[in-house]
């Protein structure tokens, strides 16, 4: 049942089609912007990867049915997982084309792993539902109009087009270099600290090093009176809460943290951490251990951060990508959660001067 692609045809085909979109070689200016649009804020970054992946399954054989996600489906059906996760993501790391998402298997996620084909697809957020439309509405155009290997072909090179642009944005690091690695960490930590909107880059950064982390980060706008949740930025697994942050750019008190902590806890929470950077702050170590009592109090895990620095470090850390793939990532992550909490546009400009292209 179904159509399995080589793994071997794959790669000579992407690698094909990359070379070919480093050249310029693309023309389909409707396939670039489809995949230039997937890169707006509220977009899932889940939808570039399926989007390559499904048109590469295509360039590889025109009987493939692009919209279709498990093999099971029917005859014509492939596995868009399988070819994600064995061929798409680990040559976008090694050709250095940027997928959106960081994770390793990004179709192992909402709304993919629960349906069989874009047909059968219903549950989805109401920001996702306009950008999931394009994906599918390009996708059974491919089918419709009986688009050959070449045509797909064609179609993947813009689209990765835009994924080498997106790549080009970040800077290039030399694997393995712990004194790049400290460079991110104190650039990040000035940048953040000085100029304009302090509290939204904060915001933005905590936003991105959780995205090293986690698939499904929500990242809230400052003093937005639609919240409902506590804290400043969130990471949902499977629909429910699992670690909600604080970000602060003033003093916090030890009053103030078990404020934060008790709404958290009542919220569902059981992760609950705060990350401050701010001049006038007194750490709160100075008053013995601030989470200990907290944690026996609240039955949660409490974690405080008190300079960006310090939070970066715990990103590198703990997230399960390599230190090299954070370098590369976490550039165009802030980048795109600052766009999103609509910091200035002359932060953004000093943030994309820090990452030069020829660097």
């Amino acid at each position: 049942m179904g159509i399995t692609i080589k793994k071997s045809e794959a790669e000579k085909v992407l690698r094909a089609a990359y070379e070919a979109a480093s050249e310029g070689d693309c023309f389909l200016d409707d396939w670039k912007f489809l995949a230039t649009s997937l890169r707006e804020a509220d977009a899932p970054r889940t939808y570039t990867a399926a989007l390559v992946t499904a048109l590469l399954a295509r360039a590889c054989d025109e009987s493939v049915d692009p919209l279709s996600i498990k093999e099971k489906y029917g005859e014509r059906a492939f596995s868009l997982r399988t070819l994600c996760h064995g061929v798409v993501v680990p040559m976008s790391v090694d050709l250095g084309f940027d997928l959106g998402a960081t994770g390793r298997e990004p179709i192992n996620n909402q709304p993919f792993f629960r349906y069989d084909h874009y047909s059968e697809i219903v549950r989805v957020t109401t920001k996702a539902r306009p950008y999931l439309d394009r994906v599918s509405s390009a996708l059974a155009r491919v089918d419709e109009q009986n688009f050959s290997t070449e045509d797909s072909f064609h179609a993947l090179v813009a689209v990765l087009a835009v994924c080498i642009d997106v790549a080009n944005k970040k800077r290039r690091v030399a694997v393995g270099s712990a004194i790049v690695e400290a460079s991110l960490i104190a650039e990040t930590q000035r940048f953040v600290v000085s100029g304009h909107d302090v509290p939204r880059k904060l915001q933005a950064c905590v936003a991105a090093g959780l995205d090293m982390a986690y698939d499904d980060v929500i990242s809230r706008r400052i003093n937005d009176p639609s919240r409902d949740l506590p804290g400043d930025v969130q990471v949902i697994v499977d629909g429910y809460p699992l670690l909600t942050v604080e970000v602060r750019g003033k003093s916090v008190s030890q009053e103030g943290l078990e404020q934060f902590v008790r709404s958290a806890t009542d919220a569902g929470f059981r992760r609950v951490a705060l990350m401050v950077d701010a001049a006038s702050h007194v750490s709160l170590t100075s008053f013995g251990e601030p989470t200990s009592e907290l944690e026996w109090k609240y039955e949660c895990i409490v974690k405080v951060n008190e300079s960006v620095s310090s939070f970066l470090r715990d990103v590198f850390v703990w997230s399960p990508l390599d230190t090299d793939s954070i370098l590369s990532a976490f550039p165009e992550a802030m980048y795109r959660r600052m766009i999103e909490i609509e910091v200035r546009d002359s932060e953004m400009e000093r943030w994309t001067q820090l990452f030069p292209e020829d660097a």
